[in-house]
């Protein structure tokens, strides 16, 4: 455990670690069963860094317990045993530990022991390491076994603490082996001043625990706390003579997990909390204590403080001076060995080698205002635990960080002259959201409560999409205000990465809800005078950005990404912890769409609010004719979410989902032309009604419907060149529909000089040259429909028919199989009419072609009657019956009975009953149903063979 500077955010498992008086190896060891220690050598020398000798005598003997419900693992810890004895020559901690190994993967770890220690004030000794194979003893405790490594984990951190890891690694271990080891470590940090403070975990990463004991020895007259966050730890104590025993037991313990989502005062519940200060105040005073050496006169600061006082005219402006000093000309760097893990280095020193760690520069900062006439004191803060401290022992392991409080006219800042990307004035600076802190004096007896991030604004964005005219790409230009932590890991990251990797981090939300974006030229950043801030503006083009629903509107992406990051849920997985939520405080974004015309009639403004515990969310959408824009402001006020209360929150997120991330919806027609077009459309209607233009299907009263507004929205000429395309298509398609295919034509023509990479304008080209008998381009556009969508069925079908009237047989025959072996196909019936009538032709069996065919449902819907019919097991009056299902008596369904003409007629051919094949062509003529396939290979093929 040290002070070292922490981002509360960015925990991971080492963060744990230095929550422990120990190292992270040692409190958590997975476990071993205990023997008769076995001695292989006489104490060495300790200047190898290690011993091997034999268990204290004062050491209890422990057992594991059956492992009855211990739940099965690769590796399994069947004891975990700690005993610790408080003596006047340095505390002795000695730990047992038994492993089973159960599967192949549980190997790795279980030949691995790892154990760190800090050599300048502890001894390791090793007692024992044994295999037990079949019930026979292997034993492995050898010298050269055992590898001293100087790791330096937390280098990357700027921060070197001298431990040591004895590793060893077992060979030839085997599956069913269990390994057991134990070793002492001797010896106290001075830092603590005599003073015994620990926190011993009762759960292992490693794997379950069948049995963790912590024992306890401490002179009785010494008062030793305890506290226990976990309900399952048995607690006994008692004394025997000048000894005082706790015993701390816990069974059946499940293997630890880090998540990075819990909270930390959530994941160290498994530790039990060992500390001899009596209160606050007594941490207080020893904290002062280490301030107080620390903090001695150096000309060096004095010369310092009389630049400052000659630079500026007011406390504040002194303030800032020095704090820029501290923060941005002492780098940070901590060489936390021994007692230097808690201990301040005097400030002549840290001004000399012009590096520090937090402890190092608050010591400073406060001794350089105190020279400028400025009350400040050092304090210690819980970086990690943040509010959760409160709830710990009195002890300095409740704290990770170092900063100073400072008095400046009535307010209390406190700063953190660790924070060296930081700007703007002393009040911008301003630590938030750490919960509680104590203060580096005596005469502090409880905890002081820093300002909370509620209300601390943390970013605020505003996006403008700028749209000169709809039918051309617009622009967007992105403005983020980065305030407090967030605008400092945002400089650390610009000064960290490649430009193009900073600026792919900037984009990188924006672009996740508009993926049609392309940023446009460098990010423009700036400091905001006077603020601790960085603005960051960027700009993009919007390429195609709209879509064309229904081709009746355009629609865009419109999404605040700023709250969305914050409220974004990791999984959707119920949860039996705590989850840790975003920094607390404020987040702003406001989303505007501006056009050069005006597009929309009235103007509007409306709005939305969600209150709970967790988060405060408002939303308010207002519209005028050439603008529409979301302004949205979102407060976290909560650290966490209760494992009870997620699924309520997950409910509340899902029901705001929807308001960050939508469509705009845009009207391609002007107000005037809508007018218009409902005027005509009434006109249309009338004229189908009284018979002036006739329609003998509501497909073909919907076709002039639609070719009439596909007309207009053309005119109007607020499309985008893709979507103009799509336009023209369905301009075409209802061209077909109402059987003007030369038309038809030339619209998809059009379509595709516009966008000839588009899978639906080969698809309706496709159709369109099978209606006018062009198959070899009919198979072309569909080859090119299929290249684009390989997933178009429609496209595939329209290449069967080519080919079926091309007299590529086998091709279709091949294809018709391949898109029957979707059962969907075989559901819907047509594929397998159409490889009955293929098969036929090429003189093959239709009925065994089809046989394994049939539909699933009890009642197979149409054409499921077509298909019966030609199978033999239908005649044709029952397939016009049943063609008539649900009609009202004497009412023919005129598509239905297209289709059953012709794919009767088909058969007659087949059958070589040219007169019969006649007279069913011209029923489906008949029909008039010109909008369907049916009805133009019916004219194709009474054409073939003569109306007589």
């Amino acid at each position: 455990m040290s002070f070292a500077r922490r981002r509360g955010l960015q925990l991971g498992l080492s963060a744990l670690a230095l929550l422990s008086a120990g190292s992270i190896a040692w409190a958590q060891a997975p476990a071993a069963k205990a023997k008769k220690p076995a001695a292989t050598a006489a104490a060495t020398k300790e200047a190898e860094g290690f011993s091997i000798a034999p268990a204290p005598a004062w050491v209890l003997p422990l057992q594991p317990e059956a492992s009855t419900g211990l739940p099965s693992a690769p590796l399994q810890l069947l004891l975990i045993d700690k005993q610790t004895r408080i003596e006047p020559s340095g505390t002795v901690r000695y730990q047992h530990v038994l492993r089973q190994i159960n599967e192949a993967s549980g190997l790795q770890k279980g030949a691995q022991i790892e154990l760190d220690f800090d050599p300048s004030f502890q001894k390791l000794q090793f007692h024992r390491l044994e295999v037990w194979r079949d019930g026979k003893r292997l034993d492995r405790l050898e010298r050269k076994r055992i590898k001293l490594l100087h790791r330096e984990p937390q280098l990357e951190r700027q921060i070197i603490d001298g431990r040591m890891t004895a590793s060893i690694v077992l060979e030839d271990l085997r599956v069913g082996d269990r390994v057991e080891w134990a070793v002492s470590l001797i010896g106290d940090n001075p830092v603590f001043g005599g003073k015994f403070v620990d926190q011993e975990w009762t759960s292992s990463s490693g794997g379950p625990v069948g049995l963790v004991q912590l024992r306890l020895l401490s002179p009785a007259e010494r008062n030793i706390q305890h506290r226990i966050a976990e309900p399952s730890v048995e607690v006994s104590s008692r004394v025997d003579g000048a000894w005082r025993e706790t015993l701390f037991k816990r069974r059946l313990v499940p293997q630890f997990h880090y998540e990075e989502t819990v909270p930390v005062g959530v994941m160290v519940k498994d530790q039990v909390q060992l500390s001899e200060f009596a209160n606050w105040a007594e941490v207080a005073g020893w904290a002062e204590q280490l301030f107080a050496k620390a903090m001695l006169p150096a000309e060096a600061l004095d010369a310092r403080a009389r630049e400052i006082e000659a630079q500026a005219s007011t406390p504040e402006e002194r303030l800032r001076l020095a704090l820029d000093f501290v923060q941005k000309e002492i780098r940070y760097f901590g060489t936390e060995i021994g007692a230097n893990s808690h201990q301040p280095a005097p400030t002549e020193q840290v001004l000399r080698q012009r590096f520090g760690d937090c402890k190092d520069k608050a010591a400073l900062l406060v001794t350089l205002l105190k020279k400028l006439g400025i009350e400040a004191t050092p304090a210690l803060v819980p970086a990690s635990l943040r509010s959760d401290a409160a709830q710990r022992l009195p002890s300095p392991l409740a704290f990770d960080h170092a900063i100073a409080a400072v008095q400046l006219g009535e307010q209390t800042l406190w700063l953190d002259a660790t924070r060296s990307q930081q700007r703007g004035a002393p009040a911008e600076r301003q630590s938030v959201g750490l919960g509680v802190g104590l203060l580096a004096k005596a005469s502090s007896s409880e905890l002081s409560r820093l300002p909370p991030a509620r209300e601390a604004l943390r970013l605020e964005t505003v996006d403008t999409f700028s749209f000169p005219r709809l039918d051309q790409p617009g622009t967007l230009r992105s403005v983020s205000t980065f305030h407090g932590d967030m605008a400092e890991w945002m400089r650390e990251a610009r000064a960290a990465l490649p430009a193009a990797d900073f600026r792919n981090l900037l984009a990188a939300e924006t672009l996740r809800f508009y993926p049609g974006l392309t940023v446009d030229g460098e990010p423009e950043i700036s400091d905001p005078e006077g603020r601790n801030a960085l603005r960051v503006e960027i700009k993009f083009r919007s390429g195609d950005f709209w879509t064309f629903p229904e081709k009746r509107w355009l629609a865009g992406p419109i999404a605040l990404p700023t709250l969305i990051a914050q409220l974004r849920l990791p999984d959707q997985t119920p949860r039996t912890q705590p989850m840790r939520l975003a920094m607390n405080g404020r987040y702003l974004h406001t989303v505007r769409y501006e056009f050069a015309e005006p597009l929309y009639s009235q103007p509007s403004d409306s709005r939305f609010e969600e209150r709970n515990e967790h988060f405060e969310l408002r939303l308010r959408y207002r519209g005028e004719p050439k603008m529409q824009q979301i302004e949205g402001e979102l407060r976290l006020q909560a650290e966490q979410v209760a494992a009870g209360k997620w699924s309520n929150y997950r409910d509340q997120l899902n029901k705001v989902a929807p308001r960050l991330a939508n469509t705009l919806t845009v009207p391609v027609l002007s107000s005037e032309d809508l007018v218009s077009l409902r005027r005509d459309m009434t006109a249309l209607t009338d004229r189908m009604r009284n018979g002036s233009l006739k329609v003998l299907t509501e497909n073909q009263g919907s076709a002039h419907a639609r070719l009439l507004m596909m007309d207009r929205i053309l005119a109007a000429d607020r499309l985008p060149p893709k979507l103009r395309a799509a336009a023209l298509v369905e301009r075409a398609i209802q061209l077909d529909h109402l059987g003007q295919s030369d038309r038809a034509q030339t619209s998809l023509y059009d379509a595709a000089q516009l966008h000839d990479e588009s899978s639906e304008v080969h698809a309706a080209m496709a159709v369109n040259a099978l209606m006018q008998r062009k198959d070899e381009q009919a198979i072309g556009h569909a080859d090119r429909a299929l290249a684009l969508a390989p997933n178009d069925t429609g496209a595939r079908y329209t290449r069967v028919y080519a080919r079926y009237f091309g007299g590529q047989l086998q091709e279709a025959q091949k294809e018709l199989q391949e898109i029957l072996q979707s059962g969907s196909e075989v559901e819907r019936s047509y594929g397998s009419i159409w490889l009955y009538l293929t098969s036929r032709k090429l003189g093959q069996d239709g009925l065994a072609a089809i046989r394994d065919l049939r539909p699933s449902a009890d009642k197979p819907a149409w054409p499921y009657p077509v298909l019966q019919m030609l199978k033999g097991s239908l005649d044709l009056d029952g397939a016009l019956a049943m063609a008539r299902d649900g009609k009202p008596e004497g009412q023919a369904d005129r598509g239905r009975d297209c289709e059953l003409y012709f794919y009767a007629a088909q058969k007659a051919l087949l059958d070589q009953d040219l007169p019969k094949a006649r007279n069913y062509l011209k029923k489906s003529l008949a029909t008039g149903v010109v909008e369907f396939n049916e009805y133009s290979m019916a004219q194709r093929e009474l054409d073939r063979i003569g109306a007589r």
